[in-house]
């Protein structure tokens, strides 16, 4: 399973932080050789080369024995940010407090939500505005008179309205 897994796992020393093993998905996803990563700390690895937040989340994984990331940016070797999502565990194999990092590439997941995320936000745009002048029309009109309204009632305002009609 560790070496046909399609996710990359790392396996730590829980007590010092070195990298005891690394499956395959992970060197081919990172571009880093094994030796690369082996009996290194995971902060001494260029892809985790936030030292400090590194270090910070390493001791909050040997407090709590669970971390998650749910977006991590990490470095491959050419240089290309890789996000993804970062679940690391403590556990115990043959008496000895072991950390499995479980790393999966979101990366087509997170271009797919920044797609969707620009498709809402033109369709938003497109149902508030006239198509051939580009002006506001009258849905946009009903969503800032009702917030406009609630303002001036709340604040005590008076509230004028200058409406124009172009045929």
């Amino acid at each position: 399973l560790f070496e046909s897994a399609q996710d990359g796992i790392l396996i730590l020393n829980a007590e010092t932080g070195s990298i005891s093993d690394v499956n395959p998905y992970l060197i081919a996803m990172l571009g880093y050789s094994r030796e690369e990563f082996v009996e290194k700390k995971l902060w001494e690895v260029g892809a985790f080369k936030d030292i400090k937040a590194s270090q910070e989340a390493f001791e909050a994984l040997q407090k709590n024995e669970y971390i998650r990331y749910e977006d991590l940016p990490l470095r491959a070797k050419n240089g290309k940010l890789v996000d993804v999502e970062f679940v690391s565990n403590v556990y115990l194999e043959r008496k000895k407090k072991v950390i499995q990092c479980n790393i999966r590439d979101i990366s087509e997941r997170k271009q797919a939500q920044d797609a969707l995320l620009k498709s809402q936000a033109l369709l938003r745009e497109q149902s508030v505005r006239d198509h051939l002048t580009g002006l506001f029309n009258r849905r946009y009109m009903e969503e800032t008179l009702e917030r406009e309204l609630l303002r001036a009632s709340r604040k005590q305002l008076s509230l004028g309205i200058i409406m124009l009609d172009v045929d």
